[in-house]
């Protein structure tokens, strides 16, 4: 099977023009406030872009106000002006097809892996004395479906007890609830 020798050639953004509307047309794509690590991570992974440019370009770009800042889930986050939204819709044809591609693709894949990874939690809490703890939390998008703390002993206990659940987090839920669920009060 032949390799394409082309996979891993990046279009290194030079012209200050076409970065602004790189940054712009992530914030457009992802559709919802972005934070500046989100911003950055999906430039950087998407674009071969001078970090220290890039955060520069941000920079004039809320100066020339075309995004600003508002704050949600307890930070900062980009989102785009009138004026921004102006400037993407009619110069989005001036970056090239390959550029939107893999600014689309870097997003789609970064809110992806953050929604997965932001719908389970597991964490190994020291107790004192060589104890340890699990707090495990299964969530729906905001909804929280599981939220418990288990007693584990020791600390090779509660990895154990980490790893079981991060294998099947909706396995240990459905679980977990037909057991509550079966409760009968008469068997007593």
């Amino acid at each position: 099977m032949k390799k394409n020798i082309w996979e891993n050639v990046y279009y290194r953004l030079k012209d200050p023009v076409e970065i602004k509307l790189a940054i712009l047309y992530v914030i457009f794509y992802a559709d919802i406030p972005v934070s500046d690590v989100e911003l950055k991570h999906c430039m950087l992974e998407s674009t071969s872009v001078d970090f220290l440019e890039l955060c520069d370009i941000i920079g004039q770009l809320l100066d020339e106000n075309h995004m600003k800042t508002v704050w949600r889930d307890e930070m900062d986050k980009y989102v785009l002006t009138p004026s921004g939204e102006d400037m993407i819709s009619m110069f989005e044809n001036k970056l090239l097809p390959s550029v939107k591609s893999s600014i689309k693709n870097s997003v789609d894949q970064y809110y992806k892996n953050e929604t997965a990874r932001k719908s389970l939690r597991c964490d190994v809490v020291p107790l004192g004395d060589q104890m340890f703890q699990v707090e495990l939390e299964l969530k729906e998008g905001k909804a929280s479906l599981l939220t418990l703390s288990i007693f584990a002993g020791n600390k090779n206990k509660a990895l154990t007890m980490c790893r079981a659940f991060r294998h099947d987090p909706y396995g240990f839920y459905e679980k977990f609830s037909t057991l509550l669920s079966d409760y009968n009060e008469d068997e007593e």
